[in-house]
């Protein structure tokens, strides 16, 4: 089954210690203005593969503004989520903050500590399962903090599917990526 899973992020490179690794790791830091007049700041996970890519990055200074595009996975380890990259724009300078995620899939409910709070309020967690026969299965963990799509959420068992639009975040506690949900179907 085709799964859709997309990510467009705006933000500016921050370089990681590099490894011996097939890929290369790098976080998007990405910023919004909250409505309290504060700005959020977001470390994103991400990863390029492709070597004509690896080599764009690597290239890059850091804080350059770019516009990146891809798709979500787990890592097989640790299951910590990262943006595997397929497109990096460079910008001359940052547009208004762009941050959109498009996921579907099937439920995967997190039976331990699948429910949280922040200082933005209580949210309900659970996984958007996907498989590939060539990349393999994926558990994008999102967060659910409206009240409404909480109690929707409730109704829904393992393998029901799910479409989900919403935004790639990072924890402020743990830096932890995941998804928070905007809309949920």
């Amino acid at each position: 089954m085709n799964h859709v899973n997309s990510v467009t992020i705006s933000g500016l490179i921050h370089h990681l210690s590099r490894k011996k690794q097939s890929y290369f790791p790098f976080s998007i830091r990405h910023e919004n203005l909250w409505p309290d007049g504060t700005t959020r700041k977001d470390f994103l996970s991400a990863r390029a593969f492709a070597q004509d890519l690896k080599e764009m990055l690597s290239s890059l200074s850091e804080n350059t503004p770019v516009l990146v595009k891809g798709i979500l996975r787990s890592s097989k380890g640790s299951g910590e989520l990262f943006l595997d990259v397929t497109e990096v724009q460079v910008l001359d300078e940052l547009p208004s903050p762009v941050n959109i995620v498009k996921l579907s899939g099937e439920v995967h409910v997190i039976k331990a500590q699948n429910e949280g709070e922040t200082g933005t309020g209580k949210y309900t967690r659970f996984a958007v399962r996907q498989e590939d026969p060539e990349k393999g299965r994926d558990f994008i963990v999102v967060r659910v903090y409206d009240e409404n799509m909480r109690k929707y959420l409730e109704g829904k068992k393992d393998n029901d599917p799910v479409n989900v639009e919403g935004t790639l975040r990072s924890s402020r506690g743990s830096g932890i990526n995941y998804v928070r949900c905007g809309k949920l179907e």
